[in-house]
């Protein structure tokens, strides 16, 4: 019987999606998903989980915080782990940060597999960057590479063609943090409902906007209530302007999360996910709303898993007003059924990008691209 194929992955911060993808890994490859950072500094200290025995926080990490390299970090004692685990395949996650690039040179000089995941590249704008000095230095310090690749189909011609990676460029994804959504109860029709804004209170998400809506809600709909992401540059505004509007009592911020196995249980008892945004890439928020079965309403200005949401069919997809978004949550309100036939579509749909769903698709990837072996029983 062949081995099974040894993964290194190594990406940023520790978060819960990716340790849950590395669990689920282990159903094809020998895998081990090493980190920079814990991450505390960015996302807050409820977002640890247990790493268990196939991931870790690297030692001796250096951040670094100008040059072409601004991004992030330097591991110093990166080699030597790369020689006691000896992968076959080096996956790294990002071109522009120091560490990952020696990663690569480690795999190239060992003849592994190498593999770069990458996120759109935008310039300052907010457009798609095109190949410039930047993109030529670093396409060159990769000429190597097996494969990149990419978080969402719409990257692909970006990589594939703007930036001159060719035929090596596929369309990939982050793994979400699913499996427990999918045990919520669908929702029912009710006298009030509970709306959720999960992103950060930042100014593309529009907060302020989503405060807006929910006022105009509650002023229709006694009884409502709006539950909130609690952090973000902009909380000292949103809580002038919940103040303001006279909805304080009426608006619950998530101070109080102590855990990262807490969070699924927010949306259990919320109804209706509001994302108002007004720019995104797309959002995890998304997916873990509809596999909760929530009603979902976003803006059409968020893209990737925002356009998994088609106006009408299984969710609402709208510009960014009050007056827009107000109509489509009347739809579920007035026709509570909606719930349960947009749940049994979205379920199914979202269930694909699971973190069990993310690695079945991992591994058929890699196995048409290096010709790995079957699945272990």
């Amino acid at each position: 019987m062949n081995r099974r194929k040894k993964l290194v992955f190594i990406s940023s911060i520790a978060v819960p999606h990716q340790v849950r993808f590395c669990d689920a890994l282990e159903d094809y490859f020998d895998t081990r998903l090493w980190f920079y950072e814990y991450p505390d500094r960015t996302r807050g200290a409820w977002w640890r989980v247990d790493l268990g025995k196939h991931c870790k926080v690297l030692e001796r990490v250096v951040f670094l915080e100008s040059g072409l390299f601004a991004e992030r970090y330097l591991a110093l004692g990166l080699r030597k782990e790369l020689e006691q685990f000896d992968p076959d395949i080096v996956m790294v996650g990002g071109f522009s940060i120091p560490s990952n690039y020696l990663a690569y040179r480690w795999a190239r000089r060992k003849r592994k597999k190498t593999i770069v995941f990458s996120e759109r590249s935008r310039d300052p704008s907010g457009g798609l960057r095109r190949r410039g000095l930047v993109w030529g230095l670093l396409h060159w310090l990769y000429r190597d590479v097996d494969v990149v690749m990419v978080n969402a189909d719409d990257a692909v011609a970006q990589f594939r063609d703007d930036l001159g990676f060719g035929d090596k460029v596929v369309a990939g994804r982050y793994a979400a943090d699913l499996e427990a959504y999918f045990e919520h109860p669908l929702r029912e029709a009710k006298l009030a409902y509970t709306y959720l804004f999960a992103n950060r209170m930042t100014e593309i998400y529009n907060p302020i906007g989503a405060i807006e809506l929910f006022a105009a809600v509650r002023s229709k709909y006694p009884g409502s209530r709006l539950v909130m992401n609690a952090a973000g540059e902009l909380g000292e505004q949103c809580r002038a302007r919940i103040a303001e509007l006279g909805i304080g009592d009426a608006v619950e911020f998530l101070t109080k999360l102590k855990s990262w196995n807490e969070l699924h249980k927010v949306y259990a008892r919320c109804d209706i996910l509001i994302l108002p945004a007004n720019f995104s890439n797309g959002n995890f928020t998304i997916l873990e709303a509809m596999a909760s079965g929530m009603g979902v309403v976003v803006s059409d200005r968020v893209l990737g898993i925002g356009k998994m949401v088609e106006d009408e069919k299984n969710g609402f997809n709208c510009e960014p007003t009050t007056a827009a978004f107000l109509n489509r949550i009347e739809r579920y309100l007035q026709q509570p059924k909606l719930f349960r036939v947009h749940a049994e579509i979205n379920r199914p749909l979202v269930e694909p990008l699971s973190a069990r769903g993310t690695a079945r698709f991992f591994f058929d990837t890699v196995t048409r691209r290096f010709g790995c072996h079957d699945k272990r029983d």
